[in-house]
């Protein structure tokens, strides 16, 4: 490969790679629904039924003492409504994880960034979803947070369904991760 050619590629790849940077530099299109007859989803229709779904978090402060007992780290699955990478993690990853490899060694919490459900966060306190989501910073779905029983995270969230193939690995060594931290 002459090096004219090796430059071009190089040029595209830069091109490439800066579309996207820019992309994930613009925030985020919101869209304005009407009030009035606004869902949690905020389209107005009901929220689609998934197949697959986490226990929601509704008692965060129970889950954190049941956290400290069994020395448990707590998953935290953050997703919209209608978000079909959100329902393809749950179907493909989560539930299997948390009903197979990981029942009893770790806690799975469903968390919707779009929902209004009232919620017992870490402390105690009455709070919705959405401000437990906003919290935390979650504004992309699917992500999973792992977070010990005091609501801090163990690690780097997994934000998006990322590599098909290797997103069962990257849950797997975030629980391995915290697990060990909780160990220590």
């Amino acid at each position: 490969m002459d090096s004219g050619s090796r430059q071009a590629r190089r040029d595209a790849l830069r091109r490439i790679l800066a579309s996207g940077a820019l992309a994930l530099a613009l925030p985020p299109a919101r869209a304005q629904a009407p009030r009035a007859k606004a869902t949690a989803s905020g389209t107005g229709k009901p929220p689609p039924s998934r197949r697959a779904e986490l226990p929601r978090a509704s008692d965060l402060a129970a889950d954190a003492a049941a956290s400290r007992r069994g020395r448990l780290p707590i998953l935290l699955f953050f997703d919209r409504d209608e978000c079909p990478y959100c329902e393809q993690a749950l179907r493909e990853y989560l539930v299997p994880f948390s009903r197979d490899e990981w029942q009893g060694k770790a806690l799975f919490r469903q968390v919707g960034i779009d929902r209004p459900d009232p919620v017992i966060d870490f402390a105690g306190a009455r709070t919705t979803h959405q401000a437990l989501a906003a919290r935390y910073g979650m504004e992309l779905s699917p992500t999973v947070l792992v977070v010990d029983a005091s609501g801090r995270p163990l690690g780097e969230p997994i934000v998006g369904l990322l590599t098909v193939d290797f997103y069962g690995a990257y849950i797997d060594n975030a629980l391995k991760a915290a697990q060990a931290k909780l160990a220590a």
